[in-house]
């Protein structure tokens, strides 16, 4: 029996739980409307369960050492991370620009809330690429719906968000004239984790230039942008995020096979 990853969810039952419900996806969508295919599709056909090992691993050290934090999770797939996050009570939202599995990961949380309405108010599904959806504004009301009277900029975010700050003077680092949003916050702790497809020289660039935005970041060197199975191009990627980072240190406890690093950019 496995332990439980917090007061709130038995790890035993999220996992058979969650399972189940990619079992029922997949036999109705089929494996491509799913988001499946590959990947997901492997978990299921080895029965491996609806957490695998890093996210089982990450969960525990994410709920024992940032309580009360706020977790962006970027390349969320379908969510199972998430989910057991936020069944445990943290807050947390995910990123994913892959419509099929933000569908997917969508029904999931559906199915969760039904067990554990509180969950509605901690668990957020942003569906697009990431940091640039993070940084887009709300989309406008339908014309048939009333709009509110406009609201002061300082009050335009709920107390639990951080407050857009302008764009930094001339001169600023990138971090301090990158556009804000409720997510792109100093407090929160940024996750990256099986995010193996090929990003291009711009994306790779604005995503390294957005990890200055979070307390805290955690990622897979191996799985980052691309798959890097040499050892060599783990370490200089390791070393170019360190450059800039407060501290960094390697996490080879969290799973077998994979090569978490964690680093550090606000002071604590």
């Amino acid at each position: 029996m496995r332990t439980n990853l917090g007061p709130s969810v038995s790890l035993d039952f999220l996992d058979g739980y969650l399972f189940r419900l990619l079992q029922e996806i997949a036999n109705e969508q089929g494996l491509e409307r799913s988001g499946f295919a590959n990947y997901y599709g492997y978990r299921l056909a080895q029965k491996i369960g609806g957490l695998i090992e890093y996210e089982e691993n990450l969960a525990r050290y994410l709920l024992e050492g940032y309580p009360g934090r706020r977790v962006l999770h970027a390349g969320m797939g379908i969510g199972t991370l998430a989910c057991a996050l936020a069944c445990n009570g943290m807050t947390v939202a995910g990123v994913e620009s892959y419509a099929p599995r933000v569908t997917s990961a969508r029904r999931l949380r559906a199915a969760l809330i039904e067990i554990w309405p509180e969950i509605e108010a901690r668990y957020e599904i942003i569906e697009g690429d990431y940091p640039q959806v993070l940084t887009q504004p709300p989309a406008p009301a339908p014309a048939s719906v009333p709009m509110p009277a406009p609201v002061p900029w300082v009050f335009r975010f709920l107390p639990w968000q951080r407050r857009p700050e302008r764009s930094g003077p001339t001169g600023a680092s990138p971090a301090a004239s990158w556009p804000s949003g409720p997510w792109l916050d100093s407090n929160a702790i940024l996750v990256f984790t099986n995010v193996a497809s090929e990003w291009n020289d711009s994306t790779f660039a604005s995503i390294l230039e957005s990890l200055p935005r979070f307390a805290e970041v955690l990622l897979d060197l191996r799985l980052f942008g691309t798959s890097r199975e040499e050892e060599h191009d783990r370490i200089a990627l390791f070393d170019r995020i360190a450059a800039g980072a407060r501290s960094a240190e390697r996490l080879p406890e969290l799973a077998s096979g994979s090569h978490f690093a964690r680093f550090v950019f606000a002071t604590p």
